[in-house]
């Protein structure tokens, strides 16, 4: 039996996954950014100059929420400095010249038959191939599964896809489904669970048929169809829609015995553990007015955004704003030189046409807001606060319990920025939260030296 969640929208999903996956050329220069993953940045293990081959591993950390790079061509390093990151600002990368013979580095060999059934062998190879989120939140993957042993009973797949426009899970499952399915089987042997429930929107008919033709059960693996809403994505209500609990105001899946995984990061673990394959590529789509689309394309790691949007046939009208991810819950990039990451699962060029914004918005008061809210807050009392100023009652209201799906702007009849203020109100409690750490801190230190 499948359950649902509170609100949620119906956008237009634009998607195309009858588009086949077409491989876009390596670009002439890859950049590789050391940040790739939530938790700690990697450092560079090469030098300017150095030698790479592709697979091999060119940053990394030992601390245990992080997940190493490796390069997606061979060639030779010309840099290693800061350059534009898709998510902002400038980060620390590692610029490779492509001498376009992807020379294999033979560093991971394929797990051994026994070591595929191993949770110690699958974790560690997780960790070393740099498998992170690849449904956008870019998490480490060995981290996330790892600490979830013995807490968690069950292992939820996450495969809605329900943002719009974007195709790649879709297509990952109907071109790689054996592939996906032993993926998925290696999560829940690394988890230590004896079960998997692989949640599927049902406008993926076809894949839910090739899958369960493959006898997912041979696997421990039970295919879950749900209902097409936004965003039945979101790890809360995947959670919801397949085992009907509920994760807390503030609380993780852990606290209600799930874990979540991506559809992409699972085919990532296969490649990982049975080819011996790093993330250095992953299915990106392409779309949005200003360009010739739509395009499914396989794209190595570090392909600058504006290479790739030639590859795809070139800008066909003038370029207002450039998405990564979808149009929920996309961000937007800052430079056609920042390059793709793992992370990436769509980039969206668009024009004039598909901006929604206005003049000095003003609030109605209609409650449309509320009534699409998957997390049951109230956005029309949260952007007022937020408009005054009112951190406190913001903080009453659960403001960071807000994942931004977007679907309070989405719904707005009067377009309210009403996302964009509870992302911005976010990161300010975050900056208050890490001045007053640091201040007690240094009172600390100050009365330790009395």
């Amino acid at each position: 039996m499948t359950h649902t969640f509170q609100g949620g929208v119906h956008p237009n999903y634009m998607k195309a996954p009858e588009v086949p996956i077409s491989v876009v050329t390596p670009p002439a220069q890859v950049v590789i950014p050391m940040v790739q993953h939530i938790g700690a940045p990697c450092k560079p293990l090469v030098a300017k100059g150095d030698y790479v081959k592709l697979g091999q591993k060119i940053g990394e950390n030992p601390a245990p929420v992080s997940a190493p790079v490796h390069a997606s061509v061979s060639g030779t390093v010309v840099a290693v400095e800061p350059r534009p990151h898709p998510l902002g600002d400038m980060i620390m990368s590692v610029v490779i010249e492509n001498d376009f013979q992807d020379t294999p580095c033979e560093d991971l060999a394929p797990l051994t038959e026994k070591e595929l059934k191993d949770p110690e062998a699958i974790l560690a190879r997780m960790r070393e191939a740099g498998v992170v989120g690849m449904g956008g939140a870019m998490f480490p993957t060995a981290f996330k599964v790892r600490s979830g042993v013995g807490k968690v009973d069950k292992l939820i797949i996450n495969g809605a896809e329900c943002e719009p426009y974007l195709n790649g899970d879709h297509l990952t499952m109907l071109n790689f489904p054996e592939q996906l399915l032993k993926g998925i089987e290696l999560v829940r042997i690394a988890a230590d669970v004896d079960k998997a429930y692989y949640g599927i929107e049902i406008n993926k008919q076809d894949a839910i048929d090739l899958l369960n033709s493959l006898h997912p059960e041979n696997y421990g693996i039970e295919i879950v169809p749900e209902a097409v809403k936004y965003p039945q994505g979101g790890e809360k209500m995947q959670i919801k829609a397949v085992t009907g609990r509920e994760v807390k105001p503030g609380g993780l899946p852990a606290g209600v015995g799930c874990t979540v995984v991506s559809t992409r990061t699972c085919y990532a673990i296969y490649q990982a553990c049975y080819e011996g394959k790093p993330v250095i590529e992953r299915i990106v789509t392409v779309g949005g007015s200003a360009v010739d689309g739509p395009h499914n394309a396989l794209t190595r790691v570090g392909t600058p955004l504006g290479y790739l949007a030639e590859q795809c046939g070139g800008f066909v009208k003038d370029l207002k704003k450039v998405v990564l991810g979808g149009p929920m819950m996309g961000i937007c990039a800052t430079s056609l030189d920042a390059p793709t990451i793992k992370g990436t699962a769509g980039v969206l060029y668009f024009t004039e046409k598909e901006d929604r914004m206005v003049d000095d918005p003003q609030c109605i008061r209609c409650g449309k807001c509320i009534t699409v809210c998957p997390m049951k807050l109230e956005p029309v009392f949260m952007y007022m606060y937020y408009s005054k100023g009112d951190y406190e009652n913001l903080e009453k209201y659960h403001v960071m319990d807000c994942f931004e799906c977007g679907s309070c702007s989405f719904n707005c009849p009067a377009r309210m920025p009403l996302t964009h203020a509870f992302k911005t109100a976010k990161l300010m409690f975050q900056a208050k939260a890490a001045k007053e750490k640091a201040a007690a801190e240094a009172k600390a230190a100050k009365e330790a030296q009395k």
